[in-house]
């Protein structure tokens, strides 16, 4: 069915949840390659009626009427996303001082479909922490399936899963973890896990855009945009590492589904577009779109089983298209211009503020068209230096955007996952100080020359301090 043991593990937590746990212990012992996982909550605990339901495949279906805090869906999940990893799985839980406990033993189910009532779960750490502790439910998963992801593995592979879980469940609970929602403390072999942000919320760079509500027959859906902060925003490599998430920042853009406060679908574009899908592509890799549904809203978005999967009733796909557009198209602008902000971030009040290559639309498939500003300032300097020969740079500029390698460019910035800063080799800087010099001498504008220059260099996008004082060097001496 797609398990795989975090996403297992991420559907008894909503279990946990349903019943009211404040706390959930996660415990992997290796045990060579044939572990044992248990999980324990500090919940209302169960009777063995209600055991007996909980343990029954399809107890409670996707027809029964849920509280906006149960996260249930089909009444599969305990079994289904245990059984997926392991081949007995006991569930033991204490209600009002009273402990009931049932095991599914996979080698044994097809006679007759009866449960075990074993005397006790298996021996483990978190097992004798049940039977000294107060309410709560225990399950333990016994004798790994070979078809799961954690037998066989070695140490290094094994400790790896582990960090998957981890990571998993900070992104999944993350509203639980942070406070947001319901307060939840949940830790992974002794390891508190920590709630991971999709949406960068404290980093001062990041656009938190207005909240937008989509009316329909099914309820209400809330939808809020945020433009996350360019690499080079960042303090480090690591930061940066961090905020893109499991699996990466390209492979977590998108629209993040969000049922009763938990995370069903981490990104991914719904399957928008048009007669041509959005795919995960570097350009839009900044933009993120948090959307709440409430739990009564399951069938029109056609949750799957393991509640990782969301797709969006008809009546929405327009109003979410478009919000995906506005999202895609400023996460582009940031990317392309390195995380500045001169086109999303800040009002643009001066025109040697805008950008040096504005981009042409050509209709159909073609590659858009880039061209340089005539009236761009640094431009219009130099025709005036030029007097009557200003056609001249007119006709090269010209020639050089007829021959810019687009897809080159965005092939090689692609491949490595994003362009970093280019900074200006020593060469360079003594080969561009004289003629930026000259340039900024030349400009009729009321400025001091370090404004001009400042003006200059900002609307080229250049950041370089060693060429801005070269250029000072030389205006001195002039």
């Amino acid at each position: 069915m797609g398990y795989s043991p975090e996403t297992a593990l991420a559907d008894l937590i909503d279990n946990s949840l349903a019943a009211g746990a404040r706390k959930i212990d996660i415990r992997l012992d290796w045990r060579d390659g044939d572990p044992l996982v248990e999980i324990l909550d500090d919940g209302t605990g169960m009777g063995l009626g209600r055991l007996i339901e909980a343990m029954r495949f399809g107890g409670e279906g996707p027809d029964a009427e849920r509280g906006g805090d149960d996260l249930g869906r089909f009444g599969l999940g305990l079994k289904t996303g245990s059984l997926s990893q392991c081949r007995e799985l006991t569930v033991a839980s204490r209600r009002d001082g009273n402990v009931a406990r049932l095991a599914w033993d996979v080698d044994r189910v097809g006679d007759g479909w009866c449960a075990d009532a074993p005397d006790a779960s298996p021996a483990g750490e978190l097992a004798a922490a049940f039977d000294g502790g107060g309410d709560g439910t225990l399950i333990s998963w016994n004798r790994m399936d070979r078809l799961g992801g954690l037998w066989g593995l070695d140490r290094d592979a094994f400790n790896d899963r582990i960090a998957a879980i981890r990571a998993h469940l900070a992104m999944t609970f993350h509203r639980f973890l942070s406070g947001e929602a319901r307060r939840l403390a949940i830790t992974v072999n002794g390891l508190a896990v920590t709630a991971w942000d999709p949406f960068c919320r404290r980093h001062d760079a990041t656009m938190t855009l207005p909240r937008d509500v989509i009316r329909g027959p099914d309820g209400s859906i809330a939808a809020r945009s945020y433009i996350l902060p360019h690499r080079d925003r960042f303090a480090s490599e690591r930061d940066w590492e961090e905020a893109g998430g499991p699996g990466g920042w390209v492979e977590r853009q998108g629209f993040y589904v969000y049922r009763g406060d938990r995370l069903v679908s981490p990104g991914g574009w719904l399957g928008l577009g048009g007669s041509r899908a959005w795919t995960r592509e570097e350009s839009s890799r900044l933009a993120r779109i948090a959307l709440d549904l409430p739990v009564a809203m399951d069938q029109a978005w056609r949750i799957d089983i393991r509640k990782s999967l969301a797709r969006p009733p008809a009546w929405a796909r327009a109003r979410l298209a478009g919000i995906g557009t506005d999202a895609r198209r400023r996460a582009r602008e940031v990317f392309a211009w390195r995380g500045t902000g001169h086109v999303t971030t800040r009002k643009r009040t001066r025109k040697d503020e805008s950008e040096v290559w504005p981009w042409e639309a050509r209709g159909g498939t073609a590659v858009p068209r880039y061209r340089v500003r005539r009236d761009h300032p640094a431009v219009a300097a130099v025709a005036e230096l030029l007097g009557d020969d200003a056609p001249l740079l007119g006709g090269v500029l010209s020639a050089i955007e007829l021959t810019i390698p687009v897809e080159r460019i965005w092939l090689d910035v692609a491949e490595q996952g994003g362009a970093e800063p280019v900074q200006p080799a020593a060469a360079e800087i003594a080969e561009l100080a004289a003629p930026l010099a000259r340039l900024v001498s030349s400009m009729n504008t009321p400025d001091e020359s370090g404004d001009r220059l400042d003006s200059v260099l900002r609307s080229l996008g250049v950041t370089a301090p060693a060429l801005r004082a070269a250029v000072i060097r030389q205006l001195g001496e002039k």
